[in-house]
């Protein structure tokens, strides 16, 4: 093996063809070490770690699953480029790198061949739509490019790649079928086929939230236009010279054209938009009067993050004037909606929300002034069977053990936001708080979870990749509470909610979630319920609430206690700094919830007690973080770091290296974050390692 681009190359092209199996785990992910955590995950980034562990070129290329992380690595080396690639560089995609990769196998004027796995392409004159290994043609204008990574392979005059001819690698796809598979997303297909999201929704209107689909569902795929050149070159006026055009970019074109409508006998030639001096967006007003000329390396998506509106609106704002939405060019005027705008009548945006998905909208409030009401003091009127109007569904479960304090705080705060959002009575806030607290359960077992599949957090498990808010929004219980009834009433309309008590739980909980399993959230419908009774102030059964509340107190402190005797040791070979409750606002809740320990950067960071990995990865505020369950319901959280050196799923020794110190996330400057966490809640790391 030889650490050069050639033989990254080379190795690449053995690969031609191959379809990876259905959990995206059957040949590559096995064979690269610390990637056991990447089954039913995208693959592309895990073929460029397969190819660095066959070739010999992991001193050059992180072994990761995560693009984002791989642009990263480079982009701290100082080996990202936006420009001049060379065979053997990495392409990453996305507004951010984060999206998908492929790696230059040949430089052609403005176009690169490329090769990437988990992609659409053709080979042995067939095209396949995805999940596989293929090498095809690019032009360097593509706007999902967001640049290059080089890594610093050993030069050696043998470094030289040989020219394939093409074998079909221009070919397009067919409109067909594509289906869905765990773990993605739309944006992720539309890199996986090289499509933009404007035309995959084009050509699936029945998609009505692009942030919902599911495993097995089968999409609509438009037509390749991935080499496509732009044009911006403005038509001539003349029909002759307009006519010309329509024939070179639209075979039908060159069809009679049909009679108009009104009788005349002429024929009717459709108008080509002037990409110049584009129309104005239909129905102007001071809401759309703005307009934003287009900078190198935007795209659509990116501008509409910028301006904090929705794609659906900024291509409604801009209607007939983009021929292909993923082809925009410098300089270009592009008409924007009103910031919040989202296209749709019964929605607003967010205050504060960057997210531009129509799904992430929230119903306007009631009384927006109007302070969050509290749980009634008392609920003599509420009782088990008022909440439950409907015949339960699926067989009832019972709390899988006690419920600890913190648990029982959740439950209390999904509550006061069913009321918020509802308002008093079983068949309105109450009953919604039965909904949600069912379905936080499932979810997350009312636990407020960091991390979860994926980028999941909080007590709803939402994403904020998927538009449900940042981290440290959707690990806030209000917040991800209040988000989770905000979009039941999205889905469901407002009025009377009488669709609370005449539509079951598990479709209320699954038109919010889209779980692969709605039916679990049914079987703690009972349970929830007596819950709901005992937090306004009812005993249902079971004892009351105050003796659950005392126990679950005891619960959280005594574990931490039989820990602090053995087993512990200082993560990092460092002062401590900021201590944990130290108040400022510079902390989203207002305190610091870890011990700080500052390092140099790159200081190797250790487990502080053996246990296993349940989390490494990006953290949102958190940055690159480490979670460890140490059993006994403690676990350690190590933030901010540089690199990661483990996986989830790993047993690991107290003492053991699990990455570096950094400054990644929410940070000021290199240090370790450590938190201990006990049945859920941050507890002072310094009663722990001293």
């Amino acid at each position: 093996m030889a650490n050069t681009a050639k033989s990254m190359i080379d190795k690449g092209r053995t690969q031609l063809g191959y379809r990876e199996g259905k959990d995206n785990y059957t040949k590559y992910p096995p064979q690269v070490p610390g990637l056991a955590w990447a089954q039913n995950q995208p693959w592309c980034q895990t073929w460029i770690s397969w190819l660095a562990v066959q070739t010999g070129n992991t001193d050059v290329i992180p072994l990761t699953a995560s693009c984002l992380t791989c642009t990263d690595y480079y982009k701290q080396r100082g080996r990202f480029h936006r420009s001049n690639p060379k065979p053997g560089d990495l392409v990453m995609y996305g507004a951010s790198g984060g999206t998908h990769v492929d790696m230059v196998t040949e430089v052609s004027g403005n176009r690169i061949r490329v090769i990437g796995g988990n992609t659409g392409g053709s080979y042995n004159g067939q095209y396949f739509n995805g999940d596989g290994v293929y090498e095809k043609w690019t032009e360097l204008s593509n706007p999902r490019i967001h640049g290059f990574a080089r890594p610093a392979y050993k030069p050696g005059a043998t470094d030289e790649t040989t020219v394939l001819p093409d074998v079909g690698g221009d070919k397009k796809p067919p409109k067909g079928k594509f289906t869905v598979k765990r773990g993605m997303t739309l944006l992720g297909i539309c890199a996986l086929l090289g499509v933009s999201l404007a035309e995959l929704l084009t050509a699936n209107p029945d998609i009505k939230d692009p942030d919902k689909i599911g495993e097995g569902q089968e999409i609509n795929i438009p037509a390749e236009r991935e080499t496509a050149k732009p044009d911006p070159v403005k038509p001539s006026p003349s029909k002759s010279a307009e006519k010309g055009k329509q024939d070179e970019s639209k075979p039908e074109a060159s069809k009679k054209p049909a009679p108009d409508a009104g009788g005349t006998g002429k024929p009717v030639v459709p108008a080509k938009p002037d990409k110049e001096q584009p129309k104005p967006p239909v129905k102007p007003g001071p809401d759309t009067a703005t307009t934003y000329r287009v900078q190198r390396g935007d795209t659509l998506s990116a501008i509409a993050l910028k301006h904090r509106v929705s794609l659906s609106a900024l291509l409604a704002a801009n209607a007939g004037r983009f021929n292909n939405p993923d082809l925009i060019f410098l300089g270009q005027t592009v008409y924007l909606p009103a910031p919040g705008s989202t296209n749709h009548k019964d929605s607003v945006h967010k205050p504060g929300c960057p997210c531009t998905c129509d799904h992430t909208v929230q119903g306007k409030p009631s009384k927006p002034v109007a302070p969050a009401p509290q749980p009634p003091s008392t609920n003599s009127g509420i009782s088990i069977e008022s909440l439950l109007p409907l015949r339960t569904q699926g067989v009832q479960k019972s709390w899988d053990r006690p419920l600890n304090a913190a648990e029982i705080e959740n439950a209390r705060i999904i509550r006061v936001e069913a009321l918020r959002a509802f308002g008093p009575g079983a068949r309105r806030g109450e009953r919604a708080a039965v909904v949600g607290i069912a379905t936080a359960y499932q979810e997350s077992r009312l636990q407020n979870l960091q991390g979860g599949d994926s980028d999941s957090a909080g007590l709803f498990q939402q994403r904020p990749s998927m538009g449900w808010g940042t981290h440290t929004q959707v690990t806030d219980p209000h917040y991800a509470a209040a988000k989770f009834f905000s979009t039941l009433k999205a889905k469901f309309g407002s009025g009377e909610f009488s669709y609370l008590t005449s539509v079951p739980l598990i479709e209320l909980s699954h038109r919010v979630q889209l779980s692969g399993s709605p039916s679990l959230p049914g079987h703690f419908e009972l349970s929830a319920a007596r819950l709901v009774v005992q937090l306004g102030g009812g005993q249902g059964e079971g004892g009351s609430l105050d003796d659950s509340i005392k126990n679950a107190s005891k619960a959280v402190v005594e574990p931490a206690e039989a820990g602090l005797s053995a087993g512990w040791v200082k993560p990092v070979q460092a002062q401590k700094g900021t201590p944990f409750g130290q108040r400022g606002s510079m902390w989203s809740s207002g305190a610091h919830t870890g011990l700080d320990f500052p390092a140099p950067h790159g200081t190797t960071v250790v487990a502080a007690k053996a246990g296993r990995v349940e989390f490494a990865g990006w953290a949102g505020a958190y940055g690159r973080s480490v979670v460890i369950d140490h059993g006994g319901g403690i676990k350690t959280r190590y933030a901010h770091l540089s690199a990661i050196s483990v996986g989830v799923g790993q047993e690991i020794a107290g003492g053991s290296p699990i990455g570096n110190v950094g400054t990644t996330g929410n940070s000021t400057g290199p240090h370790l974050h450590l938190e201990v966490i006990v049945n859920g809640v941050q507890v002072d790391p310094a009663r722990f390692i001293g």
